[in-house]
């Protein structure tokens, strides 16, 4: 059960939730209503783009990959802006989606190799958001579109396919770039296993009947949820490869005045 000031229980989008209401480093808090989080929104019924109107969502944020984008695109919603920044050029994180499955349910080996191989590869995904040029040059445009959205009306939403990783992370990088307490931050990015919950054990259940070992099966279930060492990671990697956090967000292309400025825009 979800339950969460932050969250938004809408019917067609998932994983979406607003940043607003932490207390930030100024002594402030974030401004709710200004900066939301979200999983894709291909299948955006009428009801809840009506509601993201309502809540004056006129720029959206994808860090999805250039196909991912082409294949399930984001419902286009009036008066709205949609920026493209893929973090990464070719897919690397798994989707449990009905192509996935329908994939993983023909070949017991080709699971079995997935599932091996998951750990390391959610691992080298978490340092390169950190390491790789195209996922810097997606955050850094991010930041952009954040420090651009300085009008009283503007208001982000940013997403991936999940809402989890990528959307995760950007999330992370901005509430530390707030001064939001890392515990705080961490809870945020793991209210993401409410949703996937049921989608995963459905998936589960689907695996296994291809009578694989129970232990396997179950191990595969923590490699698609978001996992607080994941994140941990990631900021372990901008630790040891830049020093500390100021020095990597400077990286990125902000500086002290960029970070005021966002104060400025987001806390109260």
């Amino acid at each position: 059960m979800i339950n969460n000031i932050h969250v938004l229980q809408l019917q067609s989008v998932g994983n979406i939730r607003d940043l607003g209401g932490f207390q930030a480093g100024n002594g402030k808090q974030i401004k709710y209503g200004k900066i939301f989080r979200s999983a894709h929104l291909h299948h955006l019924s009428e009801t809840d783009q009506i509601t993201l109107q309502e809540l004056g969502v006129n720029k959206v944020i994808d860090f999805r990959g250039v196909e991912e984008q082409e294949n399930e695109p984001d419902k286009p919603m009036p008066d709205t802006e949609y920026f493209l920044f893929p973090v990464f050029s070719s897919t690397r994180i798994p989707v449990i989606n009905e192509e996935f499955i329908k994939d993983m349910l023909q070949s017991k080996d080709g699971l079995i190799e997935l599932l091996f191989r998951q750990k390391e590869q959610m691992q080298k995904v978490y340092r390169d958001f950190v390491l790789e040029e195209s996922a810097r040059k997606a955050y850094h445009e991010f930041f952009q579109i954040l420090l651009e959205s300085n009008k009283p009306k503007d208001t982000v939403l940013f997403h991936c396919t999940a809402g989890k990783d990528r959307t995760g992370f950007a999330a992370a990088l901005f509430l530390m770039c707030m001064g939001v307490d890392m515990g705080c931050i961490i809870n945020d990015y793991l209210i993401t296993n409410e949703y996937l919950k049921k989608r995963i054990e459905e998936t589960i259940v689907e695996f296994q009947s291809l009578h694989i070992d129970e232990a396997i099966i179950q191990e595969t279930k923590k490699y698609f949820l978001a996992k607080e060492n994941h994140l941990k990671l990631s900021f372990q990697t901008i630790s040891d490869n830049y020093g500390n956090f100021e020095i990597y967000l400077k990286k990125i292309g902000i500086d002290e005045n960029a970070t005021a400025k966002l104060f400025d825009i987001y806390t109260e």
